[in-house]
């Protein structure tokens, strides 16, 4: 009696269990290779967010002005600037949305008590935009994951022994001028993440009709 080349039942099972369990494998491998992709893509694209917010925060310092207006209490016009550790307020020629005219701008630490970065722009008008920043209910959160801090260089090169120094505060109304120049540190909370330092240089930092008072 001749014998059969074919499968047997048994086999058939095996190897059928055999393709499942390899297709599981493969499955589960595609899972991960697709969680990661979506992981690296999320990040480049926040990365992607950060860079442009950072570049757009540099060009509306560089365009700083040194917006005056008249202290009742003093009874003397004083230049708008707020340089603090955690909060900086200034007015520049360059808007969010490209209009034409001065905007105040805020950039201040989450009130709410976590990390990231309130950001804050109404037009700028004759008067002092302290109060109507700070009326702004819902702010823009940008660097959720980054706690803030602002630094303020001033540079006299009137003399031939240069003055150069970085401060910790800057009050428009004292100093009568806007600083040479803003550091803006952003302190990563999460360790795959490197922190971010932008220092943006003043150009109009001196106003014609107020001298310039020394730190």
């Amino acid at each position: 009696m001749q014998r059969s080349n074919g499968f047997t039942l048994l086999e058939l099972l095996i190897s059928l269990a055999l393709s499942a369990s390899i297709m599981l494998l493969l499955a589960a491998g595609m899972q991960v290779v697709l969680k990661d992709w979506e992981r690296n893509g999320s990040r480049l694209d926040r990365s992607l967010d950060q860079v442009l917010i950072l570049l757009q925060l540099e060009r509306a310092l560089d365009a700083a002005y040194p917006h005056t207006y008249v202290d009742e209490d003093k009874k003397q016009q004083v230049v708008f600037f707020i340089g603090e550790e955690d909060k900086l307020a200034w007015v520049s020629t360059l808007s969010p949305g490209r209009t034409p005219g001065l905007t105040a701008w805020q950039l201040s630490r989450n009130e709410d008590g976590e990390s990231g970065v309130e950001i804050r722009t109404i037009p700028a008008f004759a008067n002092d935009p302290t109060e109507s920043l700070e009326e702004i209910e819902e702010p823009t959160v940008a660097f959720e994951d980054y706690d803030v801090s602002f630094e303020y260089l001033y540079y006299d090169d009137q003399f031939d022994d240069k003055d150069t120094e970085w401060l910790e505060e800057w009050q428009g109304e004292d100093r009568r001028s806007l600083p040479n120049a803003v550091r803006i540190v952003l302190e990563s909370q999460e360790r795959q993440e490197q922190s971010l330092e932008i220092i943006a240089h003043i150009k109009a930092f001196e106003h014609a009709s107020l001298p310039r008072i020394k730190p």
